[in-house]
């Protein structure tokens, strides 16, 4: 199992944090629920479309964000294994489609602590 793990500082409450990333990740059509046992923002139902997630937890002054895609995905929900979005040659397609999000979301937390 491999995800993309970062500890981002930023000067952001928890609530304008949250309120960051929750406004980013419904807007690409990730929906926030519970997934063996972890809250995470989740894209992609299996079969056609390989699962990607993104753990986005805001504390006060700092958000630490872990990221991945499915390894295997046979069925609609049924999947095993996890790919970071950053490394390796497997599942190059899934992984291109994460990676851009996750900088955008990084990104966007750099740029309202700026203001």
């Amino acid at each position: 199992m491999s995800r993309y793990v970062k500890h981002l500082d930023t000067s952001l409450s928890r609530a304008q944090a949250d309120s960051v990333i929750s406004t980013y990740l419904e807007s690409e059509g990730f929906g926030y629920r519970d997934e063996r046992g972890e809250q995470v923002w989740r894209k992609g139902t299996g079969a056609l479309t390989v699962p990607q997630f993104i753990k986005a937890v805001p504390g006060d002054g700092f958000v630490h964000i872990e990221a991945w895609t499915a390894a295997w995905s046979l069925l609609p929900g049924v999947y095993s294994g996890e790919m970071d979005p950053m490394t390796g040659l497997y599942g190059a397609a899934p992984k291109a489609m994460l990676r851009p999000r996750i900088a955008e979301l990084e990104r966007r937390l750099k740029a309202q602590a700026a203001e």
